[in-house]
């Protein structure tokens, strides 16, 4: 059986996982896989699909010229990967050699990225066949002649793209990578899976591919409304704000939480105060059937979860990305964005949740808009990504 690579390069959130998790379970019977993760807490996930799950070379976060100009956020996508080393040539080059060396040894005929533009590029310097998958945001239509500004009161550039791209060439080209003229096409590949939403989808209009569902599982039913619980899901720096883990243990309702990773002392500390604290994901359904408000920081399964099961949200956003995903929800009507000052202050938090659990209107727009999303949401992701993929390699 052909040998299919996993890679994921950079981010943090557990969601980059569970969509190569996805990836695995649709094609599970055309491929052996192998899984290189750039972080391995969330590895377990992996072990039941892939015969080898392994910590790959990734991309960090620089943050040395945003600080020198004052930490202004990256405004567009390919700021973001001039932050994270597509400013180094020398780096980058070692990156993409990585990636190539582990495609030559374990004999690897297909690559599936989730935030992995290195691991893309080594695959067409050696000419093997590259899927790129994950979120709208992170996956760029690199048809694209350059990338647009996420949103305006965060646009300033601190990059010129065409001296990103030629970093990029010198870098990749002597390694069998075709030079870029442009800097989406780093993203360039066989078929490109976009999962997502076109209301949340930052290059909405721009992309000639079709979007796939965001979440592989949705709840059989939209809420009823019905429900009296708190769902909150935290899965990375949520943990680092003293003032939000002390506001979760009293939000006014029976607060139920998964958080990927808690601590013992913390989840002692939390189960002490009546939170019923997951240790596994909780399947859709009871979320949908028990919660009244999520609670979350926009990350994009959760959200697009939420969204499709009727249910408000209050959001607390941790980087830009979720910022922006929150955004495009708050506008739709069926998510408020706790502010900054709220998030910092206990008592102003859990008095947000708790105007957020009374508020009817945003509770019943929740529900509408599950309606109208449904259609895009029941499609089988699992069928599509397997159609899609079989395409590119036979």
């Amino acid at each position: 059986m052909r040998r299919a690579l996993l890679a994921w390069e950079g981010g943090a959130g557990r969601g980059h996982v569970t969509t190569l998790r996805t990836v695995a379970e649709a094609l599970g019977d055309r491929f052996v896989f192998d899984a290189a993760l750039c972080r391995m807490e969330y590895a377990a996930e992996l072990e039941a699909s892939c015969e080898a799950v392994y910590p790959a070379a990734y991309l960090y976060y620089r943050e040395e010229q945003r600080r020198l100009r004052g930490g202004a956020k990256a405004a567009t996508w390919g700021e973001f990967l001039g932050d994270v080393g597509f400013r180094d040539e020398a780096f980058l080059k070692r990156q993409i050699a990585w990636w190539q060396e582990v495609i030559r040894v374990r004999g690897i005929s297909l690559v599936v990225g989730d935030f992995a533009p290195c691991a893309l590029m080594a695959a067409r310097g050696l000419g093997v066949p590259a899927v790129a998958i994950g979120v709208g945001y992170s996956c760029p239509p690199p048809e694209m002649a350059e990338f647009p500004v996420f949103l305006p009161n965060h646009a300033t550039l601190i990059y010129d793209e065409a001296e990103t791209v030629a970093i990029v060439n010198r870098a990749a080209t002597p390694l069998g990578v075709p030079e870029i003229d442009r800097l989406p096409a780093v993203y360039a590949c066989d078929d490109q899976l976009a999962r997502t939403l076109p209301m949340l989808d930052p290059y909405d209009g721009r992309r000639t591919r079709e979007l796939l569902p965001p979440v592989a599982d949705l709840p059989a039913r939209i809420s009823a409304g019905h429900g009296d619980e708190i769902f909150v899901y935290f899965s990375t720096s949520e943990r680092d704000s003293p003032a939000l883990m002390e506001a979760v243990e009293d939000l006014g309702a029976p607060t139920r939480m998964f958080m990927p990773g808690v601590s013992d002392e913390l989840a002692a500390r939390f189960t002490a105060k009546g939170v019923m604290l997951e240790r596994a994901p909780v399947p859709v359904d009871e979320i949908a059937r028990r919660t009244r408000l999520m609670l979350n920081a926009s990350q994009h399964g959760i959200l697009c979860l939420g969204l499709g099961a009727g249910l408000p949200q209050v959001s607390v956003p941790q980087h830009l990305e979720q910022l922006f995903h929150a955004r495009r929800a708050e506008a739709a009507g069926a998510l408020r964005v706790a502010t900054r000052e709220e998030r910092g202050d206990v008592g102003a938090f859990r008095a947000a949740v708790r105007a957020a659990l009374d508020d009817e209107a945003m509770a019943a727009r929740a529900r509408t808009l599950a309606e109208e999303l449904r259609p895009l949401l029941i499609r089988d992701a699992r069928a599509l990504i397997r159609e899609r993929i079989l395409a590119v390699t036979g």
